[in-house]
Order: structure tokens, then sequence, then C-alpha cells
């Protein structure tokens, strides 16, 4: 006994009694902390390291949530056990990030009758309905997740981007909203219909639309504020030629996209700009300068931008514009009270060419215009009720392609977007981007995919090749 007390009184004995001590009480911290952790938000209390954050909400959806005065409750319609994970943190996120928004887990299994006041449609687990008093908007969970790839032999579809929070943020905003917006598209003149894609993004951006037309009327309708016109086919005839203009002297609003196309040279139609120092040029835009067209196309252009409320958004996140076969605008004579401001613009490097669609060479020829060329303008003038006048002409027919729009990674969109969002004088716009669950389009001019080829196939092979033989000449000379 007296040996056994005489080993634990050696200092091997009491270094390890401390060692015993001092990890016991090192544990019991970590333990504790992380206990107390528990309790605090995901937010808080986790790190999303994803590379498109898919586990967080975004900083403009945090802006709205900041200023929310009303109660929001989003009610999450799912079984035990199929939880989406990435909806479940998302949803996490606003809860944790307002004390005005309450989400509510509703069991459809438990309470089949739930969402009959809300849809009709067939309910899918994790779908939502984001509610604020009367107002409120049904989101299905297969709308979540935009699916543009499926293996033909399996029939297996892959989701590529996750919108959970983009549809989510512009119900709240929808919601806190009394009175939306309203964009006027004319028709009757062989309008090209909106895309599905557009039509999507203008519903989610929450502004509505309204067909008009304006071959029986006497003037522009008193509750019109802002009309679309997307590529006409045949020309507006006189009488609407003179509504538009005074729509437009009354303090209205008229975004047009109209380039090269198979329409007729819609003198009425350009007549409206040219009141407004807008002349539109005939032929196709033509760029030599590589860092300014794509996919070796010198007519799929890529413009540089002009600082404005439109562009800025898109510049500062280093967004760019792809404008496919577009005419050119001369903006350098306008009336001493309009202001015209350009928005795209090719290059010094680019030329007008006259035959247009005839083209048979992308070589400058006798008669083409030397750029740089204005493809899209902003004209402004303020009415004397304190209104503003606002025209927009986009030089091309074909920008809200959905394939165009998906090479440019969603910035035509959101170019024609941000116009109408100033047009309507949507202050409070919310504008989230889908995170990317696989890979986005990387917009990269020519002349910047053949620096990428020379680099990747001839030089990094030539500096290590010039490496390699010194390293064998060297070694031979000892």
């Amino acid at each position: 006994m007296a040996e056994i007390r005489s080993q634990f009184g050696t200092r091997s004995s009491r270094v390890g009694s401390y060692s015993f001590i001092l990890t016991a009480v090192v544990l019991a911290i970590l333990i504790t902390v992380n206990f107390a952790l528990s309790f605090l938000p995901d937010s808080y209390a986790q790190a999303d390291l994803t590379a498109n954050q898919l586990y967080s909400i975004s900083s403009q959806s945090k802006v709205m949530l900041s200023s929310l005065e009303d109660d929001i409750t989003i009610y999450w319609i799912v079984a035990a056990g199929q939880e989406d994970e990435y909806v479940e943190k998302l949803l996490h996120n606003y809860e944790d990030y307002s004390s005005k928004v309450k989400v509510e887990k509703k069991d459809p299994d438990l309470n089949p009758d739930f969402t009959n006041a809300y849809t009709d449609e067939e309910i899918y687990n994790n779908s939502v309905i984001v509610e604020c008093g009367d107002r409120y908007r049904y989101i299905s969970y297969e709308e979540m997740y935009e699916v543009s790839s499926t293996d033909y032999y399996s029939m297996y579809s892959s989701a590529d981007e996750f919108s959970g929070e983009k549809l989510i943020t512009s119900a709240i905003s929808y919601c806190t909203t009394e009175e939306l917006p309203v964009v006027h598209v004319l028709e009757g003149h062989g309008e090209a219909e909106l895309s599905t894609s557009f039509a999507d993004a203008i519903e989610t951006d929450n502004l509505e639309t309204e067909s008009l037309s304006l071959l029986n009327g006497e003037s522009v309708p008193e509750d019109v504020e802002c009309i679309l016109i997307n590529a006409p086919s045949t020309d507006i005839s006189e009488e609407e030629k003179d509504m538009l203009i005074d729509f437009l002297e009354g303090g209205g609003r008229v975004l047009i996209l109209s380039g090269t196309n198979t329409e007729d040279e819609l003198p009425n139609l350009k007549a409206v700009a040219e009141y407004y120092g807008i002349s539109v040029l005939e032929g196709v835009v033509v760029e030599e300068s590589t860092d300014h067209y794509i996919f070796n196309m010198p007519v799929i252009l890529m413009p540089e931008m002009g600082s404005s409320d439109i562009t800025d958004p898109l510049i500062n996140d280093n967004y760019h514009v792809i404008m496919p076969v577009a005419k050119a605008l001369d903006v350098s004579e306008p009336d001493g009270d309009v202001t015209v401001t350009p928005l795209l613009t090719s290059s010094e490097d680019s030329f007008l060419k006259a035959d247009g669609y005839n083209i048979e060479t992308y070589e400058k020829e006798d008669g083409d215009t030397q750029g740089p060329l204005t493809l899209a303008a902003l004209a402004t003038k303020d009415i004397d009720d304190g209104n503003q006048m606002q025209l927009v002409w986009i030089a091309s027919s074909v920008l809200l392609d959905e394939a165009y729009n998906q090479y440019s990674s969603d910035a035509n969109e959101d170019f024609v977007l941000n116009a109408l969002e100033m047009m309507c004088e949507k202050d409070d716009s919310v504008s989230v981007r889908s995170k990317s669950l696989t890979n986005e389009y990387l917009t990269v001019s020519t002349g910047s995919a053949s620096l990428i080829k020379v680099v990747t196939i001839g030089v990094i092979p030539a500096i290590y090749l010039i490496v390699g033989i010194g390293v064998v000449v060297r070694r031979k000379r000892r």
C-alpha cells in the first residue's frame, strides 16, 4: 500500500494527473460551448462554405427582410422524413434573420385539406406558401429547381439551379406590396411573344403584364404608364404613332425592342424614336474587335455598357449583355430639352454593314459606317408637372431569345427588367439570382478565348519544355 502511495507521489504521476485534469476541463469547456451554440440561430452558429452560398440568403434578401413591417407566415408543406436539405436550411435562415418571419410546418398527410384555400394545384412535398394578411403566393417545389438537362437513355433529369431564395423573396415582396406596377404589352403588329423565361422573370420581379391594342382607340388609356413593344413585324399606323408621341409627351414610358429581322422598315415606329433624337440606321453591326463578339461570330456582339440606372447593376456584378444581329442608332442630334444616353455601344473597330441580312462578307466595304455605334439608348425629357418621359430603344429583335439569355447568364433579361423597373418607378425591386448546382456559363469574348488557347496550348507547354531541356543540360555537364 505504501508502495502504491509512493508511486502516486512521484513527479511523473503528478504530471499525469495534471494532464488528466486539464484534458477533462478542456472537454467540459468544449461540451459547454457546443451546448450553448446549439441555442444560437443557424446563421450565427454555422458557416456556409459552398461556392454559391446555397445555404445562405443573399444581401438583397436581407435588406428586404430588414425593412419588413408586417408579419409573414411561411407554410412549409412537407411530410415527416421528406424534408429537402436546401429548403429546410433556407427557411430557417429567413426565420432566424427576421423576427417578422415565422415558418410553420404542415404535414399534408395530417392536414390534407390545408392547401385547398390557397391552390388547386397538385401539392408536392417541400412546397411553400407565403402569406401576409390577405395576400399569399404558392410556390411549388418543382419551381424551386430549374431542370435543363435530361439523360436520353435513362430519362433521368438533373437540376441545374436552385431558385428557392429567388422565389421566396419575391413572394414576400409580393405579399407586402399593395399595388403592383403594370407593363402593357402592345399587340396587333405581329409582335414576338415574350419567352417563357422572360415572362416568368417579370412575374418573379412582381411586375404584372396586360395586353394593349391601340388599333381601335383614339388615345392611350389613362391607366397605362409603361408600354413594351417587342419585335413587331409590321409597322404601327400613323394614328398609333401620334398616340404614342402624345403618351410620351404626357410623361409616359415606352420600351421598344426592334432590330434586324424580317420586319418591314417600320417608318411610323421609327418616327416615334426620331421625335426624341433616336434615329434607327439600316444594316447589321459587325465587330472586328475579338473582345466584343463571341462564338467566332462578328454579328453576335458583346457590347460595352454605359453607366446608367439600367446598366450599373450589371456592370457592378461583371455581367455582359449578349446582343445578336443588331442595327445601330444615331443619337447625335437630340432636341435641346431631350437627353439621350447610350446604354450599349460597339467598339471603335466595329462598322455597320449597309447590306443588312444580305451581307456576303464580314469585311468592311465602301458604304459601311465606321464605329463605335450605339446599340441601345435611353431618351428622357422632363415634363412640366414633374414627370419624366422615358423611351428606350434596343436595336435587336432577339435579345430576349432564351438561348442568348442563357449564354449571358440571364444578363439580357436583367437588362430589360432593369429598364422596366426604372420606367415603372419600382424602387423596392429585389433581384435575387438562382444559385447554380452545377456550372454557370462563362461569357468569354473571342479574343479572350484565343488568348487562353495560346497560353494553355502553347506558352505553358513551351515553359515546361524549356525548363526540362535546361535541367537535362545541367545534369549532363555535371
